[in-house]
């Protein structure tokens, strides 16, 4: 399958490229668009079978995209990616032909092989024509998958109509009803890691575990449905239209919870969260109640232990502190720059424990900087070692929680500390080395050659480092020493000058004398003369 990138992010664009191994899945990342436009272009050159599709861009954005494709030949599936305030435009994305969509807050590699695997099943059920009447054409013989579709379709707002709900209802035997109608999303945590209990190519089979389990222990619940929207989430359709006391909807709402997280536990040994919607009217409104539990998973990446979020409406904050938290980068660059990486540890500290007091740094905003740092970070290890760590920018984007992201970077940073020990120690021993043979040979012709490869060092670093430890460059601190041997010589008076320039490993006479005048202020002879009555 051939992949196309459409976003006008570059930090998006970027973290299709990097944090995907699109080959080994079987995947081809073909080309790249930072607006509309340019994607249509890049599309009738690069013919793409998928294509991620930003929503708001410059120039043309995501929505005309789709209406000109309408008037194409082009055959390609397109998965939205959305912000959590675009379900609007995300719900006509989905009119005009889009078949999935991303939020942005939630992008993980996880998330784009799940929509990937979405559309695959979807391009398997659509033969001809518009894909729910395929649906009806091959009912019998995939009854429940047909009915998972259905949900899928449901929650993300591609049926519109009463209609076609009361239909499938009739046809899939429902056991939903109006009013008091509720959507509790479960995400498996750390779900990459818990998906390495099974063999390559049998991950799936960890979502239908859950389900089979859970349908096992939820038959005795009325009104409810279960289905799997992807690998790693399941969705709870939960209505209670018998009920009119919301103290009997939460106290029943919550023994299912604690029902599904007891069984989950015991049974395959996972955790998970849970995403809670308001209640509503409709089962129409089914759409609304899934993106109110999508848009709590931004309240649920704040949590440090709790794994049940309630939606709130306005909870979400709108404010985008971007600016501050950018100074906050800025002061820990700085402090990194400087090796005060104590300073830059204490910074961070100070900068998470704001972001989650405020929450109006997002989880795609905080990604994108703690991105940037981790870059520094590495390029710094690189030139101080010469190693880079390739696996931390997969942990920064799989992090689940704020906090993990805190550890993450609080742990690069002591790596990085302690690397800088390291470093000081080990330099510090070569230095010492460099002055014992020095002092051993400094009557033969040395070199910076010689030196540096006595330490196993290059010469540019060799002559930084020993002038940061000495205080003194690498030349003037040999022709210092010898000048400073000539004199046990002078003292004696046996050798003439020339000879005594010989004998201390300076090749020519002027050398001898100039050095010896930066030092003491007189030539050799004079000060033989003047200091040592000679």
């Amino acid at each position: 399958m051939k992949i196309m990138i459409v976003d006008d992010e570059s930090f998006i664009r970027m973290n299709f490229k990097t944090f995907v191994d699109w080959k080994h899945h079987g995947y081809y990342l073909v080309g790249e668009a930072a607006n509309g436009k340019e994607a249509l272009e890049k599309m009738d050159e690069l013919h793409p079978d998928v294509v991620f599709l930003d929503i708001r861009m410059p120039m043309m954005d995501g929505l005309e995209v789709l209406r000109q494709l309408r008037h194409t030949s082009h055959s390609c599936k397109v998965i939205i990616l959305s912000s959590h305030n675009e379900f609007d435009y995300a719900q006509e994305a989905l009119r005009l032909g889009a078949c999935d969509y991303i939020h942005k807050p939630n992008l993980t590699q996880s998330a784009v092989f799940e929509a990937l695997e979405r559309v695959r099943t979807l391009v398997n059920h659509q033969p001809v024509g518009d894909h729910l009447v395929s649906l009806q054409q091959n009912m019998e013989k995939n009854r429940n998958e047909l009915k998972t579709l259905f949900f899928r379709d449901l929650a993300v707002g591609v049926v519109r109509h009463e209609w076609e709900i009361e239909q499938k209802t009739r046809l899939y035997d429902l056991n939903l009803k109006q009013p008091n109608v509720l959507c509790i999303v479960i995400l498996i945590d750390q779900y990459d890691k818990v998906k390495e209990r099974y063999n390559k190519g049998m991950e799936h089979l960890l979502g239908f575990s859950i389900l089979n389990i859970l349908q096992e222990v939820l038959h005795r619940y009325s009104e409810l449905e279960l289905f799997l929207m992807s690998p790693k989430e399941l969705v709870i359709i939960k209505t209670y239209s018998g009920i009119r006391s919301m103290n009997e909807i939460l106290e029943e709402r919550w023994g299912l919870i604690r029902k599904i997280e007891k069984t989950l536990k015991q049974f395959l040994n996972i955790q998970v969260s849970f995403l809670i919607s308001g209640l509503h009217t409709r089962l129409l409104d089914i759409p609304k109640a899934y993106h109110e539990a999508q848009e709590s998973a931004e309240m649920l990446f704040y949590e440090d232990r709790s794994n049940v979020v309630v939606y709130e409406p306005g909870s979400i904050k709108e404010v985008n502190d971007k600016a501050l938290f950018t100074l906050f980068e800025q002061r820990i660059r700085r402090e990194m720059d400087e090796k005060n990486i104590s300073s830059a540890i204490s910074i961070v500290h100070e900068m998470f424990a704001m972001i989650k007091e405020k929450r109006s740094l997002g989880r795609h905003a905080t990604l994108e900087m703690c991105v940037n740092l981790h870059c520094q970070i590495q390029s710094l290890m690189k030139e101080d070692s010469g190693e880079e760590d390739y696996t931390g920018m997969q942990e920064i984007m799989s992090a689940e929680r704020l906090e993990h992201l805190h550890l993450l970077l609080i742990r690069e940073l002591e790596n990085l500390q302690e690397s800088y020990t390291d470093a000081a120690t080990s330099t510090n021993y070569k230095i010492k080395r460099v002055i014992e043979y020095i002092h051993q040979n400094y009557n033969h012709d040395l070199t910076l050659n010689e030196l540096a490869g006595y330490v196993g060092l290059n010469n540019s670093y060799l002559s930084r480092i020993f002038k940061e430890q000495t205080g003194s460059m690498l030349i003037p601190y040999i022709n210092s020493y010898r000048v400073k041997k000539s004199l046990e010589l002078l003292k004696e008076g046996k050798l003439k000058t020339y000879e005594i320039a010989e004998r201390v490993g300076f090749n020519s006479i002027d050398n001898y004398y100039i050095s010896f005048k930066k030092i003491y202020g007189l030539p050799p002879n004079e000060y033989r003369k003047t200091s040592m009555g000679k």
